[in-house]
C-alpha cells in the first residue's frame, strides 16, 4: 500500500512540475517541491519496513502448529554476514542455515536477524540450532530456544539454496497485496504505471490544453506557447485577470515572453493600484504598484486588440535587424502615450541585444506608427 501511495505522489508531483513548465503557472510549484521530499522520504520508509518485514518472525500460532505436525529440525550456522543496516545500535545479520528435517533433503536458506554482541556467541560458525519449518513446502524457518536436533552428516554445505519466494503463502506470515518477487515484476510496474498516471493526471487534466501545449513548444516562453508570439496568449492572461480582479480597468499590461503584468486599482473608484501576475490559467494580486500610476491613466481591457499583439512582435523582430538568436529582452507595454493633446492607448514592443535596442509603436489595434 505505501508503495502504492509513493507512485501517486511521485506521479502528482511529475504532473505538476510538467504544468508548471509548460505554463509558467506557479500555483504548482509547491507540489512538485512538496512531492519530491515526500518520495524520498517513503521509498526510505520502504526499504526500512523491507528491512523489518524479512526480520519478522512468523505467528507464534503457526510456529506452534508447524511444530506439532513434526516440522521441528536442526540447523548448522553456515555463515553470518551483517547488513549494512543498524537498528537501535543493533547491528542486522544475514545468518546462512543449513538445514536438515526429516521430511525431505537438507537445504541452505537465510534467516535475517538483530544480534548484539551478547548474542553473537550463540550464532557462531557450526553452531547448531533448533528451527521449526512454518510451511510444508517453504524454506521458512523460525528459530526456537530449545535443543535442537541433530544435524545428520550428509547434510553438507553443498545442499541446495532454497531461497523464499516472497508471492507463495507460507502460515503465519502476510501476503503482500502486489506480487514483490522476481515473477511480479511484469505486473507491479504496470500497477505503479498505472497509479502515477493517474497522479499526474490530477494536477494537469483539467489544464490538458496548455500542457500539450507547452510541451509542442518547449516550455512557456517558447513558440506558441511564448506571452509574445503565442497566438491568443495575451489575451488568455489578461481574462484570467478580469475573473480573478473582477474588473477590466487597468492602467498598463506588460507581456513578457512567460508571463504577463497588469497594473490596476484596488478597488473600483480608489486611486490607489495593485501590480497583478498572469498567465493563461491563473492571475493572482502580488503587491501594490512600485510607482502608483495617475487615475487619467487608466483604461478598458477592451481597448486594445490582444490578438494582434503577436504579429507586432514579429514585425518587431524582423525590422529590428537583431537576430533573433541575440534577443537577450524583450516584453510588450500597453498603456496610455503621449500629451495630453494628442495622447491614446498605445502598444510598444521593446527589444534588446548586446549591439542595440529597437522600439516598435503601434495604434491600440496593433497599426505600426513609428519606430525608433
Amino acid at each position: 500500500m505505501i508503495r502504492l501511495l509513493i507512485a501517486f505522489v511521485a506521479g502528482a508531483g511529475i504532473g505538476a512540475s510538467l504544468l508548471h513548465w509548460s505554463t509558467g503557472d506557479d500555483r504548482y510549484s509547491w507540489v512538485w517541491m512538496a512531492a519530491l521530499p515526500i518520495t524520498i522520504i517513503g521509498l526510505v520508509l520502504v526499504n526500512v519496513a523491507r528491512s523489518f518485514a524479512s526480520m519478522a518472525p512468523p505467528d507464534p500460532e503457526a510456529v506452534e502448529a508447524a511444530r506439532a505436525a513434526g516440522r521441528l529440525a536442526g540447523a548448522k550456522v553456515l555463515d553470518v554476514r551483517r547488513t549494512g543496516t543498524v537498528i537501535n545500535d543493533v547491528p542486522q545479520y544475514d545468518v546462512e542455515l543449513l538445514v536438515d528435517p526429516r521430511d525431505r533433503g537438507p537445504y541452505r536458506t537465510v534467516v535475517r536477524e538483530l544480534i548484539d554482541a551478547a548474542q553473537m556467541p550463540g550464532r557462531l560458525l557450526g553452531t547448531v540450532l533448533a528451527v521449526v519449518r512454518v510451511g510444508e513446502d517453504a524454506p521458512d524457518v523460525a528459530i526456537v530456544d530449545e535443543p535442537a536436533p541433530p544435524v545428520r552428516i550428509h547434510a553438507t554445505p553443498d545442499a541446495p539454496l532454497w531461497e523464499r519466494d516472497p508471492d507463495k503463502p507460507v502460515p503465519g506470515r502476510r501476503r503482500p497485496i502486489l506480487p514483490v518477487g522476481r515473477k511480479g515484476r511484469g505486473v507491479r510496474f504496470l500497477v505503479y504505471l498505472l497509479i502515477a498516471a493517474v497522479g499526474v493526471a490530477v494536477p494537469t487534466w483539467q489544464q490538458r490544453d496548455d500542457v500539450l501545449l507547452g510541451v509542442r513548444s518547449g516550455g512557456v516562453g517558447h513558440g506558441d506557447a511564448s506571452y509574445l508570439s503565442g497566438p491568443g496568449r495575451v489575451a488568455e492572461a489578461v481574462q484570467r485577470f478580469a475573473d480573478a480582479a473582477g474588473t477590466t480597468t487597468v492602467t498598463e499590461v506588460l507581456a513578457y515572453d512567460d508571463q504577463v503584468w497588469v497594473t490596476a486599482p484596488v478597488a473600483p473608484g480608489r486611486a490607489a493600484y495593485d501590480t497583478w501576475w498572469a498567465v493563461a490559467s491563473n492571475a493572482t494580486r502580488e503587491r501594490p504598484a512600485t510607482i502608483q500610476p495617475d487615475p487619467s491613466e487608466e483604461f478598458d481591457l477592451s481597448a486594445v486588440d490582444w490578438s494582434a499583439l503577436p504579429g507586432l512582435y514579429e514585425q518587431a523582430v524582423e525590422a529590428s535587424g537583431i537576430p533573433a538568436d541575440e534577443i537577450s529582452s524583450g516584453h510588450i507595454a500597453a498603456g496610455w502615450i503621449g500629451s495630453d493633446e494628442d495622447r491614446a492607448v498605445t502598444v510598444r514592443v521593446y527589444l534588446s541585444g548586446p549591439y542595440g535596442s529597437y522600439t516598435l509603436e503601434a495604434d491600440a489595434q496593433g497599426t505600426p506608427i513609428g519606430a525608433f
